[in-house]
This record gives C-alpha cells, sequence and structure tokens, in this order.
C-alpha cells in the first residue's frame, strides 16, 4: 500500500435537501486551503441513495496534523465551515490504516466507479477483536470480480465516534452488489459483531482536489 500520511475523515448527518449547497461549501472551503504545505488531496463523496444515514464523507490526505492546523489558520475557512452548524451534524478524526486489500499495487483511489463506505461505532478497547472478523469479510470480497481495493482506517483518537472507517472502491454499483449478494460472503455477515454499529452505504465522489 502507498504511505497515505495522515487520513482525515469527515462524516456529515444532513437533510437531503441541503446535500447541494454542502458541497459548494466544500469546494469553498478546500480550494481556500488546497495550496497550503502538506496538503495532498481530498475527496468528497455524496451518497448514492437518501436513506442514508451519512450524506457526505469527506476524506482527505496531509503530511501531518500539524499541516492542516496550520492551513486553518485561514480566516475565511473558518467563516465558511461555521455556516454548516445549524443543519448538519459532522463529525470528524484522524486515521491510520489499519488494513487493506488492493487488486494492484497501490491500490486505485480515483473518483471512477463507486465508493463502499462503512463508518464503525466501537468501544476502543475491542478494535483488535473486531479486526479479525473484519478481514474475514474482506478477504473474500477481495478476489470478487470489479473490485479494486479497500482500506480500514483506525482512528488516532480513542474518543472519535467512529473508530473505524472502511473505504473500498468498485469498478461499479453492479460489481458490488454482485459481491454483496453473494450467498458466502452473507454466511459471513451474519456473523456480526453486536458490541459494533456499521453503517454501510455506497457513495460516488462529486468533489475534488
Amino acid at each position: 500500500m502507498t504511505d497515505d500520511g495522515t487520513t482525515l475523515i469527515d462524516t456529515w448527518e444532513l437533510p437531503e435537501d441541503r446535500i447541494e449547497e454542502s458541497i459548494a461549501r466544500w469546494r469553498e472551503r478546500v480550494g481556500l486551503i488546497h495550496d497550503a504545505s502538506g496538503f495532498r488531496d481530498a475527496r468528497l463523496h455524496r451518497r448514492l441513495h437518501p436513506e442514508g444515514r451519512l450524506g457526505l464523507v469527506n476524506v482527505a490526505h496531509w503530511d501531518s496534523v500539524k499541516a492542516r492546523d496550520l492551513a486553518l489558520a485561514n480566516p475565511g475557512f473558518t467563516a465558511s465551515a461555521a455556516t454548516a452548524a445549524g443543519y448538519a451534524t459532522v463529525q470528524g478524526g484522524w486515521y491510520q490504516v489499519a488494513a487493506g486489500f488492493s487488486t494492484v499495487e497501490g491500490g486505485s483511489s480515483d473518483g471512477r466507479g463507486i465508493t463502499f463506505i462503512n463508518a464503525f461505532e466501537l468501544p476502543a478497547q475491542r478494535i483488535d477483536e473486531f479486526l479479525s472478523y473484519w478481514l474475514s469479510l474482506a478477504e473474500p470480497m477481495s478476489k470478487a470480480p470489479g473490485f479494486r481495493d479497500n482500506r480500514l482506517y483506525r482512528a488516532v483518537d480513542p474518543d472519535t465516534r467512529f473508530q473505524l472507517v472502511g473505504i473500498a472502491h468498485w469498478d461499479s454499483h453492479d460489481a458490488w452488489r454482485a459481491a454483496d449478494n453473494d450467498p458466502r460472503f452473507q454466511q459471513r455477515l451474519s456473523a456480526s459483531r453486536d458490541f459494533a454499529i456499521a453503517n454501510p452505504a455506497p457513495f460516488r465522489v462529486v468533489a475534488e482536489f
């Protein structure tokens, strides 16, 4: 796998009718800081189905936490971010890659195809226990037609709401759906860990820098 530096993941819970303006505001904010030293890239993902809990998921890579903190000193960024507080619940945190699978060296994370994101709420002290379960699901899925890559991100701070976030890329929605509906996968899924709350949904990239 490639060096991800430090990964920032923000999840947005918000009404469907506020998503478009939130995307525009994200472009505005990231446009103010994407030239900052230490910024690598950022992609904003939008849910495909309105019933999904998470409407938007931002995934950004920085050289370090310090680099982003320096970039956020831009007063325009702070003013723009504050306007979303009235209608969106945003949960964010810093993450490191805990595990992953890829069909090619380094994986593929471009905006084409489909992105499947699963944010997990679970006690930080049970992450290692959950990791073996995640691997038992992700490994057979990685052999399915249309699979590109899958990475599981682990929160740096034990108080982060979503302690684990899985991000997988597929060639198409149909390829992901076929793999997800495979009886062998569903059998493994039935042994889910009751101490973890999963929030799975397909997304597409709607903006990036």
